[in-house]
């Protein structure tokens, strides 16, 4: 089959919406939304921009078939977060080093972005025939909650009605079918200040927190599911922050606490779990309060027999030559709200390598870049066609690996 996107083309592109900075808490994605919308619009594929908030952009873009058919949503995330320090590169210079792409964003996931950029070029280039729709959002409030990213976009009607959907998740080429779900709680505790000289006088915040963080960490879950690495829930308490000054016995404190669940669990269950610990540990005199920050995932799971993982599993084996792994996410990914809020089976996969997400020297193979492109084109043509029958024998697309 002939080429219709080179890997110089990939790359370029990679290199140029890495160098935009777009950090998360409040991600100013303007300038990334304006290069992707520009070069989906030079290549013939319809793109605008739709603000969520002020400063935080998405990029909704999309192919029409020439016929009434399935549709297919695509969606990433264009934030990142901060670079943090000890970096080797300009975290945000997109540099070239031993195959691989350096820079914030790279893993996670602005080479999923690329990638599912380039596939529909090529896609739209090869003039080939198809049914349906293709939808592209690229979205600039992911690592927050998405309330301005697919949340929002979901709650306007944008993608709604897709049959199924694909995010370019770092999986490093696995065929991923759900992610555990999250939420974060802010406990806060109140005491008695007194002089520390004489603290049978007050009522000491800390040393209560100091027991409950213990409770929280020993706590021993039921809750199972076989389909995830981490087949339990897990809280952790993640933040402590209280007293005033050394020589007074603190009145305040606050425990920031992540849970990470799974499917079958609810806000209202882990809610109850979590009072259950509180009121394990009792202290005269302690006031405590629990609030649910507004940043929340819920846990998913989808089947492997979905038309949109056998798909993506045939596109991987025509691509590669070999069998993809198939396995599911422990960190929470906006297919939580595509396939919650939108009812759309999400299948998480991505070039990007999930072990290097948010760490110093983050970083992309080229080849999974080329490779992810190939498997996202493929799998257009066989979802998009007029029948999903007959996966077997369909050929990838090629791509020119010249750099």
């Amino acid at each position: 089959m002939p080429t219709y996107i080179d890997e110089n083309e990939i790359v370029s592109l990679t290199r140029e919406i890495v160098r935009c900075p777009s950090v998360n808490p409040e991600p100013d994605t303007e300038k990334c939304a304006t290069i992707i919308s520009d070069r989906l619009t030079e290549n013939g594929i319809d793109a605008k921009i739709i603000e969520g908030k002020k400063g935080i952009c998405n990029v909704v873009a999309g192919l029409t078939g020439g016929r009434k058919g399935k549709t297919l949503l695509l969606n990433g995330h264009m934030d990142v977060v901060a670079p943090g320090e000890g970096w080797t590169v300009d975290p945000f210079g997109g540099d070239i080093k031993d195959g691989k792409i350096y820079g914030r964003g790279t893993c996670d996931m602005k080479s999923g972005i690329s990638s599912m950029m380039a596939a529909l070029i090529g896609f739209k280039r090869s003039g080939k025939s198809f049914d349906g729709e293709i939808i592209f959002t690229a979205v600039g409030d992911e690592e927050t909650g998405s309330q301005y990213g697919t949340r929002y976009l979901l709650e306007q009607k944008i993608g709604r009605n897709a049959d199924f959907a694909i995010v370019a998740e770092p999986t490093d080429l696995a065929v991923e079918l759900g992610n555990r779900g999250l939420r974060w709680f802010d406990i806060f505790v109140t005491g008695k200040a007194c002089h520390a000289g004489r603290p049978h006088l007050g009522v000491n915040a800390i040393d209560y927190s100091a027991r409950l963080a213990a409770a929280i960490q020993s706590f021993r879950f039921t809750h199972t599911d076989d389909n995830f690495e981490l087949s339990k829930p897990s809280i952790s308490v993640t933040l402590i922050d209280g007293g005033s000054q050394v020589n007074v016995i603190p009145n305040r404190c606050r425990l920031s606490v992540d849970r990470r669940m799974l499917p079958g669990e609810t806000t209202e269950s882990v809610m109850a779990e979590l009072e259950k610990m509180i009121q394990s540990i009792s202290m005269p005199g302690i006031g405590v309060e629990v609030k649910m920050r507004p940043g929340f995932w819920d846990p998913y799971l989808i089947s492997e027999k979905e038309p949109i993982v056998q798909v993506l599993i045939d596109a991987y084996r025509q691509s590669t030559g070999s069998e993809p792994t198939v396995r599911t996410k422990l960190a929470c990914t906006d297919g939580s709200h595509i396939y919650n809020l939108g009812g759309i089976p999400a299948v998480l996969f991505g070039p990007g390598i999930p072990e290097l997400s948010h760490q110093v020297d983050e970083c992309v193979p080229i080849q999974n870049l080329v490779t992810a492109t190939d498997i996202y084109m493929s799998a257009f043509d066989t979802l998009l066609a007029s029948s999903l029958v007959n996966l077997a024998g369909k050929r990838s697309y090629a791509i020119d690996k010249r750099i």
